[in-house]
């Protein structure tokens, strides 16, 4: 069962996917939508409309022989014998499995008697950037897959025979957990077929085994890290979990995370940034899916054991947010001192990003990036290991093993993800004042948990080199 907040995320992935097929459809002028509500009705709409040889129809649905199908646009071609296909996607690139996409509704339509013409996909196009209104022409592209299409088309008919075989079975068909799992999109039944699987499993250090090591240790029976024979690891991030889960020992090189701390320089900033990056562009300026940085938080020390002062910004009107945060975090942020983040690289980029954006902030920014420590890389590198780390340097992870007293379960926004939607919700216009309020409570919440919990770990780290 889905949580609350992957649910939500979820369905914000499916609205970012429906704002970009609103842009598709003023490509095609005079569209009529088949769909309504009920599959029943929407498949007689379909037909009706196609019996009317309507040029342009929006979310057509074919069902039949056993095969059911929605497509984005079909276009009835020029002579009134055959319809194009036009596949809308939110990506950037055309990938195999929207070609896999295109000839399963291509056999489809076909299968129900109807002629396909040309096959395309509708992608966005990630060098085009806001100037008022959306240009659909210029957010867009458009390119024909027909031939690659028709390359696939017999393998896809064969996968499509076992597929109605298997859901024919009466018993519930064996599938081998190898790395399947979240390729090419993380599956919705990972609680189900994980809910056997123990806690501490061969599958935390399976990115540092082949899928045939994989597949031996399963046909050995093994599923526990603790159970995995010498030699079969060989990755040294492996061999310490696997020592630390088989011996329940914490290993710790005081010696390198003192080596580690020493590059840090008072006074201390621990900053972590919240983004959002939607495919539309929602202010001018921006490209689709550049990140705009909404939200800071911010501690800073002063000395060693000195007093740890916290500060925030949070945007919260319908406006480019970064301006605004650049402006307060460029008086916050001295000339000398450690900026600390966990996953640098991320606050790097969003650094970078806006002294390109505001070259007034150019210079800070630079500073920024020049003086940037990422405490992750202490447990990243293992000089930190513990087996509930789970074989993961996150901070989801490694906080409530370090600091258990903070924790992200109490909070009403407790990762990244949400965070970023929740934002975009809070400064629509059309929410209401009572529910931005609460969102602007939580995200505040959320983000300041980040960077304290990056001071609370530090001092951690300083009491075992100590």
């Amino acid at each position: 069962m889905l949580s609350a907040e992957v649910d939500y995320n979820l369905q914000k992935v499916f609205d970012m996917g429906y704002e970009v097929e609103a842009q598709a459809y003023k490509l095609f002028p005079g569209g009529v939508n088949a769909q309504v509500e009920g599959f029943n009705e929407s498949i007689a709409k379909t037909k009706q409309l196609m019996a009317q040889k309507t040029p342009i129809i929006f979310q057509p649905t074919i069902s039949g022989r056993e095969l059911f199908c929605r497509a984005d646009i079909i276009k009835l071609s020029d002579d009134g014998q055959s319809w194009d296909i036009y596949e809308v996607k939110s990506a950037t690139t055309v990938k195999d499995l929207n070609i896999h996409d295109l000839a399963f509704q291509k056999i489809c339509f076909e299968s129900n008697g109807h002629q396909i013409g040309q096959l395309h996909l509708i992608c966005v196009n990630n060098q085009y950037v806001r100037h008022g209104d959306i240009d659909p022409e210029q957010l867009l592209q458009i390119e024909n897959v027909s031939i690659q299409v028709q390359a696939l088309e017999a393998d896809i008919k064969a996968e499509m025979e076992v597929a109605l075989k298997t859901s024919k079975k009466t018993v519930e068909p064996v599938t081998r957990i190898l790395k399947q799992c979240r390729e090419p999109y993380a599956c919705v039944f990972l609680d189900y077929c994980w809910k056997d699987i123990p806690d501490h499993s061969i599958y935390e250090i399976a990115g540092g085994l082949s899928e045939e090591k994989l597949n031996h240790l399963i046909d050995e029976g093994i599923l526990e890290i603790k159970d995995i024979p010498d030699g079969v690891i060989t990755s040294p991030a492996g061999l310490r979990q696997h020592h630390a889960v088989k011996h329940n020992e914490v290993h710790i090189e005081p010696e390198s995370i003192a080596e580690e701390l020493m590059q840090l320089q008072y006074p201390l900033y621990f900053l972590d940034y919240e983004t959002f990056a939607p495919g539309v562009p929602l202010f001018d300026g921006y490209r689709p899916y550049q990140r705009m940085t909404f939200q800071y938080s911010l501690h800073v020390q002063d000395a060693p054991g000195g007093e740890v002062k916290h500060f925030s910004y949070l945007a919260s009107g319908w406006a480019d947010p970064s301006l605004g945060l650049a402006k307060d975090l460029s008086k916050k942020i001295g000339d000398t001192g450690s900026v600390i983040a966990w996953n640098m690289s991320f606050e790097k980029g969003c650094n970078s990003e806006m002294a390109d954006r505001y070259p007034k902030f150019a210079s800070f920014f630079e500073s920024l990036n020049e003086r940037m420590f990422d405490l992750m890389q202490v447990f990243k590198k293992g000089f930190y290991v513990h087996k509930d780390f789970h074989g993961s340097a996150s901070l989801k992870k490694v906080l409530p093993v370090m600091v258990p007293e903070l924790s992200y379960g109490d909070l009403d926004i407790g990762e990244g993800g949400t965070a970023s939607n929740k934002w975009r919700d809070m400064i629509d216009p059309e929410t209401s004042k009572d529910e931005a309020k609460e969102i602007y409570d939580s995200l505040l919440s959320y983000c300041e948990l980040d960077t304290l919990a990056m001071v609370q770990i530090l001092e951690e780290l300083k009491k075992l080199i100590n």
